[in-house]
């Protein structure tokens, strides 16, 4: 029976706790390798996914896998950690020219929504028990991140230290996002954005003020 990857934590906690969400600092070479684990991953999941399947997939040698990446380990975590950091990037992006609190709040976590539904995470974490654990019952580093980076960039926005409510109030946020993700049925408007946004400021920045 085939071995279903050991997803660890590390590597994709590192993706994103840098101080720069730089871009990803890989060749082209390296980028096609990623798009066929990725394409693979979706069709197959974890259990299918392998250093064979990805190089008939993007038709290329598995020695120039290898030459790159320790196995299928390595490869499918570098996968992961590229969507990580992507997820992050985006909502880096949405709100960097929002100057009110709220907005960037709601922006970012459509932002990231939309980031992880048009991914290979949505579709991989619903399925996949290694997955999910990780953003269940072994959650914490993840959450972690998450919040410094919620606080960091209201850091960088308004020049203040961030206090505890602010954290609280983020990992509240993140807390959130994270059941949307696991759970995307809900009653909120989702499908559409400016109907998700009326309805997320409604419930959201009354708990948003404080955060101030």
């Amino acid at each position: 029976m085939r071995r279903v990857p050991q997803i660890r934590l590390g590597p994709l906690v590192g993706a994103v706790a840098g101080p720069e969400l730089a871009p990803d600092p890989t060749d082209d070479i390296t980028e096609a390798i990623l798009d066929a684990a990725a394409s693979v991953l979706l069709s197959g999941g974890l259990r299918h996914c392998t250093v064979e399947a990805i190089a008939e997939h993007g038709r290329m040698g598995r020695t120039t896998i290898y030459r790159r990446f320790d196995g299928r380990d390595d490869l499918i975590h570098a996968v992961l950690a590229r969507e990580v950091r992507r997820m992050f990037a985006a909502i880096a992006a949405a709100v960097g020219h929002l100057e009110r609190h709220e907005d960037r709040i709601i922006e970012g976590l459509l932002a990231g929504l939309r980031a992880v539904e048009s991914s290979p995470l949505a579709p991989l974490v619903r399925s996949e028990p290694e997955l999910l654990r990780l953003l269940s019952v072994e959650a914490g580093a993840l959450i972690n991140v998450a919040v410094t980076f919620l606080v960091e960039e209201d850091r960088r926005a308004n020049g203040r230290e961030p206090t505890d409510r602010a954290r609280h109030t983020a990992e509240l946020l993140v807390r959130f996002a994270a059941t949307l993700v696991t759970t995307p049925q809900s009653t909120l408007p989702l499908h559409d954005d400016e109907l998700a946004r009326r309805a997320l400021h409604d419930l959201l920045d009354p708990l948003l003020v404080p955060f101030l």
